[in-house]
């Protein structure tokens, strides 16, 4: 599951395989065996990737969650590195959309 693990993920975020080679510092053939199960990359890349998409080791090497889950763990850790003044505003926004979203629908 690992390599179409890696695949679905860079796809998802419409990464080349050149971009996600260039990241990690190694060659685009390598992640392309990467993807073909053919080699896996070493566990401190390993970690590297699935922190950058967001999900865990057991989920990279094993069943991806939906992607919206995937994407709320990715916001979440964003949000969590906010200054509090930061939240807010940003909390505060998202309360002005949900309004407007259900205006009139009472």
């Amino acid at each position: 599951m690992l390599g179409p693990n890696i695949r679905t993920l860079r796809k998802a975020r419409k990464m080349s395989q050149g971009d996600l080679a260039e990241i990690f510092g190694v060659s685009v053939n390598a992640v392309s065996k990467w993807e073909k199960g053919l080699a896996e990359p070493s566990l401190d890349r390993l970690t590297a990737i699935a922190e950058m998409f967001g999900v865990s080791l057991d989920e990279l090497c094993g069943e991806l969650p939906s992607p919206d889950m995937s994407t709320l763990k990715v916001m979440n850790r964003a949000f969590a590195q906010m200054t509090p003044d930061e939240q807010e505003k940003l909390l505060a926004v998202g309360r002005t959309l949900f309004a407007h979203a259900f205006e009139g629908l009472e």
